[in-house]
């Protein structure tokens, strides 16, 4: 071959194997691969490091006393002067009968006190149940932990059961606050002792319990995560993306306005902190106001979202911090497509990391860059990764059944094609060290499946419809559940959410079906916040918006989800006293608002629905 030859060929090879390379994104996949060892490596060295005490108390008794620790509502401390108040409630609550492997109940506010007190019960091996909500909530979560001590911040004392052992602890975050009944011990600065000698902490393994996070409880009473030290040391672990780049990435300061009873900010706030020996600037919650006033004000270089507290502030009013601010990346999950580049541009934050998990849940996808491309994405896996995947999957559902597809010959379940609604399922590679429901054997064990590709195989259903595009990107479809059936079709509740969500003036929306006596399946219905009150116009219009694709608030918990089993319950009968929504029906091809009329043909089965 003649060099003007060898050289056309050369160039051929070259431009196709860009084209391959773009096609089927293979660099990314490798570089992602590259990554994912890198950090098994990390995760080997820490474990060894740890040696027989894999807790989290361990991996902040490693750090630097002299690093910053934490930051909040403008004070800072270090390492070292939280160990020293660590140290001092470890050995109160000892000397109060407290040991390893008892669960104490902690319901606290976020401050500086609520982290000492997991860190104190780590250190004495004791298990720290995160408690939620107030009233009868707060009763569940206390009879599911077992606790028969609970230990409050003085703000939330009063809920307290007066029947049950009481501690309650102020350092300096409340002011004038006392626990009001008189049988609660109030621990202070002041009255804690001062040990001469500093005991090591008790040994732990990765399987022994660490805390009990609970689950949000939109759907049903919140059921009790029994965390174990091994998740708490994987969510610890330096990512290859800010490893590979510590010029840009550290020193890391995160602020979070999350509670931390809540995994995202317990595991990606506290536990990422303790792991990379680096700053936790916490809010006591969250503002829609003061929160890029703390960004600004703590130096933060990360925050942290969930749900819908970026929604919240793409349409605060400005603000003098909106740019002022050193952060550099958000990450969390639940960030919609439709704000994903307004909440960037508007806060000049260069990089989204979205990534999907749940406190139980073993599958996993990660959505880490800086493109446009990945708005509303949860992950991404070209045709490389999705051959080397061990562990997260997505499977073919069966439209009847409502649960994954088995080969009726061979009795396995098959991954869903790209493009194709499939539930995600993640790999059960050791039981001992699984997130249980505390308790709750039938909700931990409904979630498991075996033989899904090989006999003897295990699998955690995560319950999320997911869609793998040819494009690589992994997207959030549906929760199971959230699809109801209407005049013999499926309806995603979904998509039919995302449709809204994109007509202007649409703040939020939230979609589910409703059951109507005279009516087969269930009658598709949304509760929407419009940015203003011009609901006329808005519904004049929505027909034709729906036909495209295919004013109350929305009550939200504190870890910014839904509460959409409250909305099912809510009655659509407008003669009932107290139902003060606007209500509108689709009468044909226009909405109507809904009055006592109407509401009587539909009622009798006369509405052609």
């Amino acid at each position: 071959m003649d060099p003007a030859s060898g050289a056309l060929v050369g160039a051929a090879a070259l431009a196709a194997g860009a084209y391959l390379n773009a096609k089927l994104s293979i660099s990314p996949d490798i570089k992602q691969l590259r990554n994912d060892r890198a950090w098994g490596n990390r995760l080997q060295a820490r474990i060894q490091s740890l040696g027989d005490s894999c807790s989290i108390y361990h991996i902040f008794d490693q750090v630097d006393p002299a690093n910053e620790f934490l930051w909040f509502e403008g004070r800072t401390w270090t390492y070292g002067e939280i160990k020293k108040v660590v140290h001092r409630l470890a050995v109160y609550l000892e000397s109060n009968g407290v040991s390893s492997k008892d669960h104490i109940a902690c319901f606290l506010t976020n401050s500086p006190e609520m982290v000492i007190v997991v860190l104190a019960l780590s250190k004495l091996g004791a298990v720290a149940a995160l408690l939620t909500g107030s009233d009868d909530t707060l009763m569940h979560c206390l009879n599911v932990s077992m606790a028969k001590t609970v230990i409050s911040t003085p703000d939330l004392a009063e809920f307290v059961p007066a029947s049950m052992r009481h501690f309650s602890l102020n350092l300096s975050s409340f002011n004038d606050i006392s626990p009001g009944n008189p049988a609660t011990v109030l621990l202070t600065a002041e009255n804690l002792p001062n040990p001469t000698v500093i005991t090591p902490g008790a040994k732990a393994t990765l399987q022994d319990l660490s805390v009990l996070i609970y689950t949000s409880g939109t759907t049903g009473k919140p059921k009790a995560c029994g965390v174990r030290n091994h998740l708490c040391l994987l969510t610890s672990i330096p990512l290859s993306q800010d490893v590979n780049n510590p010029a840009r990435y550290f020193p890391l300061r995160t602020y979070s306005p999350l509670p931390l009873f809540h995994g995202t900010a317990f595991f990606t706030a506290l536990c990422y902190s303790l792991g990379t020996a680096s700053t936790l600037c916490m809010a006591r919650k969250f503002s829609t106001s003061r929160f890029f006033k703390d960004v600004t004000d703590s130096g933060a270089t990360r925050i942290l979202y969930v749900g819908e507290l970026c929604r919240y502030l793409v349409y605060a009013p400005p603000s003098p911090y909106d740019q002022a601010h050193k952060c550099i990346v958000a990450s969390g999950n639940g960030l919609r497509g439709e704000i994903w580049e307004k909440f960037k541009t508007r806060y000049a934050i260069p990089e989204i990391r979205e990534f999907y998990r749940s406190t139980e849940g073993l599958a996993k996808f990660d959505n880490i860059g800086f493109g446009a491309a990945g708005a509303g994405r949860v992950g991404f896996a070209g045709v490389v990764r999705r051959y080397m995947e061990q562990d997260t999957f997505i499977l073919k559902m069966d439209p009847e059944t409502e649960a994954p597809w088995r080969d009726p010959k061979t009795g396995f379940c098959v991954k869903a094609k790209l493009g194709e609604p499939g539930e995600v399922v993640g790999r059960v590679k050791s039981r001992a060290l699984l997130t249980e429901y505390l308790n709750n054997e039938s909700a931990t064990e409904e979630k498991i499946m075996f033989d899904v590709f090989k006999k003897g195989d295990c699998y955690q259903k995560m319950g999320d419809l997911m869609i793998h595009d040819p494009s690589g990107w992994v997207r959030f479809h549906d929760r199971m559940g959230d699809t109801f059936r209407w005049k013999g079709e499926n309806v995603s509740a979904g998509e039919v959410r995302d449709s809204l969500a994109k007509i202007p003036g649409v703040l939020d929306a939230v979609v589910y079906g409703v059951k109507l006596a005279s009516y087969d399946g269930q009658a598709g219905a949304a509760a929407i916040t419009l940015d203003s009150n011009a609901d006329g116009p808005f519904m004049n219009g929505l027909y034709e918006n729906l036909k495209k694709t295919g004013l109350p608030g929305i009550e939200s918990n504190a870890t910014f989800k839904k509460a959409k089993g409250d909305l099912i319950k809510k009655s659509w009968n407008v003669n009932e006293e107290g139902n003060s929504d606007k209500l509108y029906w689709l009468n044909g091809t226009k909405y109507l608002p809904l009055d006592g009329s109407s509401w009587s043909t539909i009622e009798t089965g006369r509405a052609k629905l």
